[in-house]
Formats: structure tokens, sequence, C-alpha cells
């Protein structure tokens, strides 16, 4: 009897060892994980395109990885900061499209008229990816992808149909080499992230800004009259991870969320191209003032601009390399 009382309460003490340490690794494998954006509206296509990777992830991974999206302005984090913020783990993922100020080779891509269409973009892009993620893992951040706003076109409160009316008039953009452009069209520039530029437009501490249809041009509309068609970059919004916590996860978590990340920012990339120019076609059917540029202004912008490409390269060394092979590799 006393055997089996001893076989019992062995039993008995396996199973709850047995409990404690299923519920220790359960509870050790799983990750949350927290995610910023500079988008500030949830109905926007990039957004939307954030939310369904991030469902997909919950999901392949069978709740291993749950990432929780915050928008922008709801962290104390400044558009500009973000890839600091994943830097530090202050957040583990991030979106961001104003790297550039941090990751100065970043802008060798996004410099103004450099890059004529979505098929130079690309060739140039996967020409500096190397550099990239080599200026990132520098900074502990792991480059997973990135989704693609179609062609920055400026839009204004104000009159504005032609490269003489961009002077004077106070324009939000997102990287130093668009800020440059706008200086040189006779502009100021006012660096904002997106969260801000509703009232700022609202309150006059800018006139218009640099932005796609589909990215925030459709959503401002009420507050816009004038979009003049000048492409004058496309801009990539990366898929940002801090180093440490990625390499928490298992390897073949890691390796579902990467082909997550290639599917969606595929998906969203191609998701705002296709809305670009129907959502173009109804702002100018509600009223918008839709320009296209003359041959005559396309031509004087660019003779304005192709000198800063060089100059840009000049005094940032650790970019000029790459610069050198876009260019060569885009024959501009």
């Amino acid at each position: 009897m006393q055997i089996l009382k001893r076989l019992k309460a062995y039993s008995r003490a396996s199973t709850l060892i047995a409990a404690a340490a299923f519920i220790s690794v359960s509870a050790v494998a799983a990750e949350t994980w927290r995610a910023y954006t500079y988008n500030a509206v949830a109905t926007v296509t990039a957004v939307k395109g954030l939310n369904a990777m991030l469902e997909a992830i919950k999901k392949e991974t069978d709740g291993q990885l749950s990432v929780r999206l915050n928008l922008g302005g709801t962290l104390p984090i400044s558009a500009t900061n973000i890839t600091q913020a994943v830097s530090d783990n202050v957040v583990q993922m991030g979106d961001d499209a104003f790297f550039v100020g941090s990751v100065p080779i970043g802008g060798v891509v996004r410099l103004p008229m450099l890059l004529r269409s979505r098929a130079e973009f690309d060739k140039a892009w996967d020409v500096e990816a190397p550099f990239l993620r080599a200026e990132y893992d520098k900074r502990n951040v792991v480059l997973l992808g990135r989704y693609i706003f179609p062609e920055n076109v400026m839009w204004s409160k104000k009159k504005l149909t032609s490269l003489a009316d961009v002077a004077g008039q106070k324009i939000r953009v997102v990287s130093p080499e668009q800020a440059e452009f706008i200086k040189l069209l006779g502009g100021i520039p006012v660096t904002l992230g997106t969260s801000e530029v509703a009232a700022a437009i609202d309150r006059g501490v800018i006139d218009g800004v640099l932005t796609a249809t589909s990215g925030y041009g459709y959503v401002w509309r009420d507050l816009l009259k004038y979009s003049w068609r000048l492409n004058v970059s496309y801009v990539d919004s990366l898929i940002l991870v801090n180093k440490g916590a990625w390499e928490k996860l298992p390897q073949d978590t890691r390796a579902k969320v990467q082909a997550i990340v290639d599917e969606h920012t595929r998906q969203t990339t191609a998701a705002m191209a296709a809305e670009d120019q129907e959502l173009t076609r109804k702002l100018a059917a509600d009223g918008m003032v839709i320009t296209e540029p003359s041959a005559a202004d396309l031509s004087e912008a660019e003779k304005r601009i192709t000198p800063y490409w060089k100059e840009w390269g000049s005094k940032k060394p650790e970019a000029d390399e790459a610069l050198k092979k876009v260019r060569a590799a885009t024959g501009r």
C-alpha cells in the first residue's frame, strides 16, 4: 500500500513538473512585439497592408509572434526617429519612410528626378540595397523589406500649375533631398511627420505637400486645391526590425516572417500603384485642379537639380559608390 501511495505521488509530481515545463517553454517561445509607423490614418492602403501583414505573421507562426501596430502620433516617437527607436528596441518593428536623415545612403534612390520610372527605381533599389542593409546592420537593425509609393507630386492650397508657382510656397517634404529640390525651385521646405500635416495646412504653417495621390493626396483632399504632377521621386518605406529581437526568434519563424513581409510589401506596392490614377481622376472630377507639367518645366526642373546629384555624392563618401553604381545601372 505504501509503495502504491508513493507511485501515485510520484505520478502527480511528474505531471505537475511536465505541465510547468510546458508552460515555461511556451512562455519563452511566444513573443509580443510593438511596431510603429509614421502613417497616421488607419484607412490608407499602406496601413491596411501593414495590418494584413501582421495578422498573417500571427497566423502563420501559430501565435509564436504577435505584433501590435501603433499609428503615427500614438507613441512619443517622431517620424524622423523611427530608425533610432527600432535600434534602441523601444519598438521591435518599424515602418519608416523618413529614414534618410538617419541613414543617408538611402537617399540615393530619393534624389529628385534621378529615376524617371518605377522600372528605373526598382533597378536602382536593387543596386542600393546591399549598401543600405550594411548601414542598418551597424545600427543593430535588420532591413526586412520595403513598399513603394507611386509618384510623389506637388499639392497646394495655393495656385500651383507650373514651375514658377512653387516660388515662395511652404511645401512639406519627407527627406533632405526633397528639401533641396524645393529650395532650388524657390520654395520653402518644411519637414513634418504625417500626423502633423493636416493641422499644419489648416493653420497656414505650410501651403502644400509632396506626396502620392494614394499616399495622402486623397486623404488631405479637402485641404488642398491644386495638384501639379511633376514626379519628384518615388518613396520607399522600409520594414525594419531590431536585430536582437529578430535573432531571438527561431530560424523557422524568421523564415516565415521574411516570406510574409516579401509577399505583403509587394501587394501593398501594387495596390497603391493601381489606385493612384483612379483616385487622381476622382479628385479632378470633384474639382481639384490637376495639371501635368509642361515639357519646358520638366526640362528646367531637371536642369536645376542635375548638378545636385553629383554634389550630393561628393558630400557623402559612404554613399558615393552606391550612387555611381545606380547611375551606371540606370544610364543616368
